[in-house]
């Protein structure tokens, strides 16, 4: 995550020239992009601001020591009360699948990323992988490797990888279908502090065997104080310096992985000095525009960005987070008190004109939820697999037109309920999605992590 002390390195040379980008190579996957945030918190106001705005995806992030304070000791084991059921939680009330983000290493493993022990690495992963499947789709590997405060001592890309691979073996053990995220360096450092630039680690990677480890590349493609069109040859911290990183992994063979913005965004102006954040600062407006067109854009013209996590929903509203210079709450699209700053109401009218587009032509008026009577009982032929609704903490599971957490909801099915597994289940937004039939004669597709087999 963008820390003030992580920022100073990043504002270092902002203005350094780069190449020009290559043409764009094939698209690494045929789903939608994710349209993703950054989620500061695990108040409940927050993940259902993010789904009411219109993300597919929340990205979160949580601390090592605090999950394993002693080998083997998973705190999710002993008690509900523990961070990862925390943030699960929220997560699955509004069906937002989750990222994850992991920092720090505790003592018992090593103390830092830079010592950390990797079979206890390997073995964390596979446990927490094992234990949030199917709410968490995806890992993003530490945060910024490149930087000496980050990773713990001198930055060190083979060390990273082999930290990197430990993490994936562990993770595919236990759900071979999250995804990897790997790299997110600090952009632009140009060296200063020890730390390597950004283009320079991620060759030390791939250096080190790291593709094939990654199901997708990580980049933190801050805007800085420019729109998101402008040309990367124009500057160094902006929103296309991930056309850089394409660039690099097309010459190093690794065309085929996709790249995920996992942190980018643009720092609103509060009225006041921000210090060192203070040549980042936009009006509200222009936060609002740039947002929107930054999705656009990676849209339209990068067909290899599957994933672009806005950074961020909701720092405002954290009580970690108001110092007079502390830059995360305006990078914030929501206020302090919940209420939307323009860049969320700006990103929530994109969304549903996509939406809008993607409905069909004709309309049947929605469905109102069934009853638990109603969905008792479904009259089926020999052999036809059925599924009880379950794991819903009695909310029951949306009945939907696509197999998408944005189509739309034709009708809400209760906890218990039996329904009719009538075709094959999907990949879709990093989960599994079932094709089902309630008594009512309804189809549709549910989240199959809410359905249990008979």
């Amino acid at each position: 995550m963008l820390r003030p002390a992580t920022l100073l390195f990043a504002i270092m040379l902002a203005a350094t020239a780069v190449t020009t980008p290559a043409p764009e190579v094939a698209r690494a996957q045929s789903d939608e992009m994710v349209h993703g945030v950054i989620v500061d918190t695990n108040n409940p106001n927050s993940m259902r601001m993010a789904r009411e705005a219109g993300f597919t995806h929340a990205k979160m992030v949580l601390y090592w020591p605090r999950l394993e304070p002693s080998p083997g000791n998973y705190l999710w084991n002993g008690t509900k009360e523990n961070d990862l059921d925390n943030v699960m939680k929220p997560a699955r009330a509004e069906g937002m699948p989750l990222i994850l983000r992991i920092d720090a290493v505790p003592d018992w493993a090593g103390g830092s990323p830079a010592n950390a022990n990797h079979a206890a690495v390997e073995a964390f992963y596979a446990a927490m992988a094992a234990y949030a499947k199917g709410t968490v789709v995806g890992y993003e590997i530490l945060n910024e490797p490149n930087l000496p405060f980050e990773w713990g001592g001198p930055p060190d890309p083979a060390g990273y990888t082999a930290f990197m691979k430990a993490a994936y073996r562990g993770v595919k053990s236990a759900d071979p279908g999250a995804i990897i995220i790997g790299g997110g360096p600090s952009p632009n450092t140009g060296g200063f502090g020890g730390t390597i630039e950004d283009t320079d680690f991620l060759n030390g990677m791939y250096d080190a065997g790291a593709k094939g480890f990654m199901d997708a590349l990580g980049v933190h493609n801050y805007g800085g104080n420019t729109e998101p069109e402008r040309d990367p040859g124009d500057c160094g911290i902006c929103f296309r310096r991930a056309e850089l990183y394409r660039n690099l992994m097309v010459r190093r063979g690794d065309a085929g992985t996709p790249v995920w913005a996992t942190e980018f965004g643009w720092l609103m102006d509060p009225g006041w000095g921000l210090g060192q954040y203070d040549w980042m600062k936009v009006s509200p407006e222009q936060q609002a525009a740039y947002v929107v067109r930054s999705y656009q854009y990676a849209q339209k013209h990068w067909p290899w960005m599957r994933g672009m996590l806005l950074s961020n929903l909701d720092a405002s509203t954290s009580p970690y987070h108001q110092g007079p210079e502390d830059g995360l709450p305006w990078f914030a699209i929501l206020n302090a008190d919940y209420s939307p700053r323009p860049a969320w109401s700006a990103f929530r009218d994109m969304r549903a004109q996509i939406n809008e587009r993607n409905r069909p032509a004709v309309q049947l008026a929605a469905a109102p939820p069934i009853t638990q009577e109603e969905a008792a009982e479904v009259a089926v032929e020999e052999g036809v697999p059925t599924v009880r609704v379950a794991g819903t903490d009695g909310s029951g599971v949306s009945l939907r037109e696509k197999p998408s957490a944005t189509a739309r909801r034709l009708t809400v099915v209760p906890e218990g309920a039996r329904l009719v597994v009538i075709g094959e289940d999907t990949q879709a937004e990093g989960r599994t999605w079932r094709n089902v039939k309630t008594t009512g004669g309804a189809t549709g597709w549910v989240a199959a992590q809410y359905v249990r087999a008979e």
